[in-house]
């Protein structure tokens, strides 16, 4: 049977979200972001920190938090997260690629760490200091991919 959610560690869901939506931190609230993009959004932390995906289960219990019915337009960047953590380096399974429960669970995994990360940030980082962090990734990551294409030229 095709799974029909996308879980959260209950003690996340309980305590974080509650306190994302009180506060309204980094606008990840329920009016702002939908649950796709604060699920992708912990997944993306979670690659960001060059943490390592963890079991939800690990945590504890479970709660649903997004329909995979509402995944359509993140599909192709759950198989890409999946080809790099996964297939890279093993490409005589990229059939795997397919498999939507492994690509699913594997994305459960990141967005697990990445709600541990979130929850950090929201007890030690204010908004901004958060936005300049963010900045800043993406800055390391663009010179990062500028000096891999002078490499190839």
């Amino acid at each position: 049977m095709a799974r029909v959610t996308l879980n959260i560690a209950k003690a996340y869901d309980d305590g974080l979200i509650e306190n994302i939506e009180k506060t309204k931190y980094f606008q990840l609230h329920k009016n702002a972001a939908s649950r796709t993009d604060l699920y992708c959004f912990a997944i993306a932390l979670c690659e960001m920190e060059e943490k390592e995906p963890t079991p939800i289960s690990s945590v504890g219990a479970t709660k649903s938090i997004v329909r995979t019915e509402f995944l359509t337009n993140v599909e192709p960047l759950l198989s890409c997260l999946y080809y790099d953590k996964e297939l890279k380096d093993n490409p005589e399974n990229i059939d795997n690629i397919c498999n939507r429960d492994e690509v699913y669970n594997l994305a459960e995994r990141c967005a697990n760490t990445g709600f541990g990360i979130l929850k950090e940030y929201t007890e030690h980082l204010d908004e901004e200091t958060l936005f300049y962090k963010l900045i800043s990734y993406m800055d390391k990551r663009c010179d990062e991919i500028k000096d891999e294409l002078g490499e190839m030229v």
